[in-house]
């Protein structure tokens, strides 16, 4: 069977190897904090442990160029990384039953990283595949259900796992998590990427000359902008309202954790779903487009309305409606990415979009530290309203479909100068913001 010939079972994989990434995610971003506080580790101890869930997706970029480069041309070119990573994750599970996780935290640490690691690998060889297969008239409408199949998988690793340790324990959980993480893995297994003989391998200066070529096109360069800057206002608002609703407003973290968590994460699932078949049919940049001045919207009516603040269906319903656009918001911006990721390095330059994108998440959550300390919660939120709104300038010079119409050059044709910059520019930015990230999750 080839994912190449066959539409459904194309976007059943790519659903479904989505969804291998978002159950050991639920698991350990919400499930094993409540257990180790059940079990009376001091919070400083937890948070250290997880903050390993999170920084090998900082330099995930790093992959790209291997992914590109490396293959086994007589298994295809992305699906072996796929089933390796695939493996690891669930081998990484199943290791956490050979010791106590609420004594031996360090080791623990030690294994989520090695574990989120595969994780981050398997998401880069997965949205490599997708660039490389999916057509374009169904990239948003498969962007939409992956990214709805991972908010799932959360929910399975989540909601499922915790479950499963109430009724038998956390090592009868870590069994049936690895061992949906191997069924996960015969799909990969057992399909093939394209009938015909295997793609050649393409040498490393093949791949630098290919990102040059990718780098030096206006559009590519402005999304680079675009994606280094489009979570910075959601990341601000987002480390501002954990204050705001607990500190300011008197909320429980239960209760909203089961805002953001319950709620928002079914809102979520369900506009993602249905805003890349929408993507599809209006556009991506158009989409984007709506959804990002709909955000900034929103943002500056919150700001607004201080007095309703105390109205908690006011603030379910502000919320939910955030949590549409920031859906909406993120599927365009991703199918918008797979338009303009070149197949031939598509390892590459997809992942460095998605870094990027992880970076100005970072640098949001940052300065919302800072904010909260010489500014009110309103202009916290009219802030990030306003950020928001330049930021949708970017999406204007942005040509979609300007990468697979231009590239490649003509033989012979001499590629601007400017790719080798800009392609340098843009490896300075991912290190130094790997660095920093490094430094702030270890430090």
């Amino acid at each position: 069977m080839s994912l190449a010939d066959r539409r459904s079972l194309r976007i059943f994989t790519l659903c479904v190897l989505y969804v291998a990434q978002g159950i050991p995610w639920g698991f350990m971003a919400t499930t094993l904090p409540g257990y180790l506080i059940e079990k009376k580790l001091p919070a400083e101890f937890v948070t250290t442990a997880l903050s390993f869930t999170t920084l090998p997706y900082a330099f995930k970029w790093v992959w790209g160029p291997i992914i590109d480069t490396v293959t086994w041309r007589r298994f295809g070119r992305r699906r072996p990384w796929i089933i390796f990573a695939q493996a690891m994750m669930g081998l990484t599970v199943i290791a956490m039953v050979t010791f106590d996780v609420a004594t031996h935290v360090k080791l623990l640490a030690q294994m989520i990283f090695i574990h989120t690691v595969f994780n981050a690998l398997q998401d880069v060889a997965v949205d490599a595949l997708a660039v490389d297969l999916l057509p374009d008239d169904e990239r948003g409408q498969a962007n939409g259900l992956m990214y709805a199949a991972k908010y799932g998988g959360g929910a399975v690793g989540g909601v499922g796992m915790a479950k499963l340790i109430a009724w038998q324990g956390l090592d009868f959980a870590l069994i049936a998590q690895a061992s949906t993480l191997f069924a996960i893995m015969l799909v990969p297994l057992l399909v093939r990427e394209r009938d015909g003989d295997p793609p050649p391998r393409q040498p490393a200066r093949e791949s630098v000359a290919a990102l040059r070529q990718a780098f030096s096109l206006r559009s590519t360069l402005v999304a680079a902008l675009l994606m280094l800057s489009i979570n910075f206002g959601v990341a601000l608002v987002g480390g501002a309202s954990y204050p705001l609703f607990i500190n300011k407003l008197g909320w429980s973290a239960e209760k909203y954790s089961e805002l953001t968590g319950g709620w928002g994460l079914g809102v979520g699932c369900i506009v993602a779903a249905t805003a890349g078949a929408l993507a599809d049919h209006v556009g991506r940049r158009r989409m984007a487009a709506i959804a990002s001045v709909g955000l900034a919207v929103t943002w500056f009516v919150f700001a607004n309305t201080t007095s309703w603040w105390t109205n908690e269906v006011y603030i379910y319903a502000m919320a939910l409606v955030q949590t549409a656009f920031i859906a909406t918001l993120s599927v365009a911006t991703i199918t918008l990415c797979m338009d303009l990721s070149w197949p031939q390095v598509a390892g590459s330059q997809f992942t460095a979009y998605m870094a990027l994108s992880n970076f100005s998440s970072s640098l949001g959550y940052q300065f919302a530290g800072t904010a909260m300390k010489w500014s009110s919660f309103s202009h916290i939120w009219l802030v990030a309203g306003s950020v928001q709104l330049v930021v949708t300038l970017l999406l204007i010079p942005i040509d979609p479909g300007q990468t697979r119409r231009e590239l490649p050059y003509p033989p012979g044709a001499r590629i601007p100068r400017l790719g080798m910059i800009a392609l340098g520019a843009l490896m300075v930015v991912l290190i130094v913001m790997t660095g920093y990230i490094t430094w702030k999750t270890i430090g």
